[in-house]
């Protein structure tokens, strides 16, 4: 039954997003764009044309925010949600745990949908360690800033210390790229599914060089790319459908990413500064942020109560620094799903 039910829900918001998205040919959208008046709208972005921001990339080339009546302007930064809390964007695509931190300090700031329904952070290692009790004196390089309590949390689950004790681990910070590995001071080293490939491409290798471990699949993963917007303008119908569009434009471009894949490839190849990745490796990009996202799996936006509790308990709780001190509350409005859904 609740399969069904679940179905059921699936059909009526995919319905929905397409009716919105109007997906027709992207001459359509350009033709519909030349005779309305285009909304603008502003979208931080973690970064710029890559495997994680594709869906939105080809969004906007396709014409399909467009098609929706939105004008949209990317602009990149570290941290989204700050630029949202700053006044300087009208939408976030962010991970959880920045955002979550961002209204700690203080910003209404709201999740209103969830891109990636999977966390694509890995640890990948030496393949020498086979397992995780092989972990055991290795030392471990972690980015900063808050995506470390998914690997405290995997700790403490199989037992190992984090503070560089015999028994445990020995912690090493590092930047985005994996520079501590290529120095050989570290055993590990940490990613993103769609990042790997190109980051290794550079070094002349493939995730198969690795002994990759997945966050996901231990079970202390917490939740990345999500959609963020400002409390305030949740209390506006006009802004709340302003938002709306933006999920259809967006779920048409990740509908594209999933359905020609190779083209979206191309694209990312006409984007990308030299030295370019080949074909296979950008292929390889798309293939794993389209799994993050299963856009034809589960209505588009969908978020999962089961994975956000997962994540704010381990935001409060991974250890040596939990990331919050109290549990967020009403960081979550449904209000624009529900708009959709009554489309």
């Amino acid at each position: 039954m609740q399969a069904a039910v679940a179905g059921r829900r699936s059909g009526r918001v995919l319905a929905a997003l397409l009716l919105l998205a109007a997906c027709h040919a992207p001459a359509a959208a350009q033709d519909t764009a030349q005779s309305a008046v285009l909304t603008p709208i502003v979208i931080a972005l973690p970064e710029g044309p890559s495997g994680r921001t594709i869906g939105y990339y080809l969004a906007e080339a396709g014409g399909w925010f467009a098609r929706v009546g939105l004008d949209p302007e990317f602009v990149v930064a570290d941290e989204p949600a700050a630029v949202l809390a700053n006044g300087d964007a009208d939408l976030a695509i962010d991970v959880m745990p920045h955002a979550l931190r961002t209204r700690a300090e203080g910003a209404d700031i709201r999740h209103v949908a969830q891109i990636f329904q999977k966390s694509g952070l890995v640890l990948a290692c030496r393949r020498s360690i086979k397992e995780p009790k092989d972990l055991k004196g290795m030392n471990i390089s972690l980015w900063s800033g808050g995506q470390e309590g998914s690997f405290y949390a995997w700790m403490e689950k199989i037992g190992l210390g984090i503070y560089g004790e015999a028994d445990g681990v020995t912690i090493l910070r590092e930047g985005l790229d994996p520079d501590s590995y290529r120095s050989r001071s570290s055993d590990c080293f940490t990613g993103e599914t769609y990042a790997l490939p190109l980051q290794l491409a550079l070094q002349g290798k493939t995730t198969f060089d690795y002994r990759i471990f997945s966050y996901e699949d231990v079970g202390t993963a917490t939740l990345e790319d999500g959609v963020y917007a400002r409390g305030e303008d949740l209390k506006y119908p006009d802004r709340i459908q302003r938002i709306a569009r933006f999920l259809a434009g967006a779920r048409a471009g990740w509908q594209s990413a999933a359905d020609e894949a190779r083209k979206a490839a191309e694209f990312l190849a006409e984007k990308t500064a030299p030295p370019a990745p080949d074909l296979a490796t950008l292929l390889r990009a798309i293939w794993a942020a389209n799994d993050l996202v299963e856009v034809g799996r589960m209505p588009f936006g969908h978020l999962d109560p089961a994975a956000y509790d997962r994540t704010v308990t381990i935001l409060l709780t991974a250890a040596p620094d939990p990331l919050l001190k109290t549990a967020p509350l009403g960081a979550v409005s449904d209000t624009v799903i529900k708009a959709v859904e009554a489309e």
